[in-house]
């Protein structure tokens, strides 16, 4: 994806939101979903160009290790369908439960909350039990940090999961952390400069 595509991206979602003061839950997340200073900044990252793959893969090979999970994910959150932007070993997970990697909507929660969202029985969770990713997918369980950048736009999610049910402790938590971290380094240096 080039500049001008990204450019294209942004105006699609980045209409002014009007205040949030007062709005239900589901209507504040949607608009910090398109804050036009948080979806500028995944533009000047450039977080959905192929190459960031390159940079991330390994974070998200070694987060899932750390953890003992089968997969990892640095997620781009755009608007309710979430920018894949790196993956370790979703799409052959995907491909023996039969699921689909579209919708990864658990990510969108450390977004908007601008926190870890945790996961440990995917069918008992009133957040996310309707979600496809567990009624089709067979998704069990789910640990996400957001990615926040120096200027304070949390733009996605570093997130592992797996089909099985499963707790995470605070010491694997804090490892998630240290991954997401690296995370932000790397795509900060990605950062161009507003014309």
């Amino acid at each position: 994806m080039d500049d001008l595509e990204l450019m294209d991206l942004f105006t699609q979602f980045a209409s002014p939101p009007p205040s949030s003061e007062g709005a239900e839950p589901g209507v504040r997340r949607d608009r910090v979903l398109q804050d036009r200073a948080r979806l500028q900044e995944i533009v000047a990252l450039r977080l959905t160009e192929p190459d960031v793959q390159h940079i991330l893969r390994d974070i998200c090979r070694e987060a899932a290790t750390a953890l003992g999970l089968p997969i990892g994910l640095v997620t781009i959150v755009l608007d309710e369908d979430p920018h894949v932007a790196a993956q370790h070993a979703l799409d052959r997970v995907l491909q023996e439960t039969g699921g689909t990697s579209a919708n990864w909507d658990f990510c969108r929660h450390t977004v908007t909350d601008m926190a870890s969202f945790v996961v440990n029985e995917a069918r008992t969770d009133t957040r996310v039990l309707d979600s496809p990713l567990v009624i089709n997918d067979g998704l069990r369980c789910y640990a996400g940090m957001p990615l926040i950048t120096s200027r304070g736009h949390a733009v996605g999610s570093v997130c592992m999961a797996g089909v099985d049910t499963r707790e995470f402790s605070a010491a694997e938590l804090e490892t998630l952390q240290r991954f997401t971290t690296e995370a932000t380094r790397r795509i900060e240096t990605r950062r161009v400069s507003a014309h």
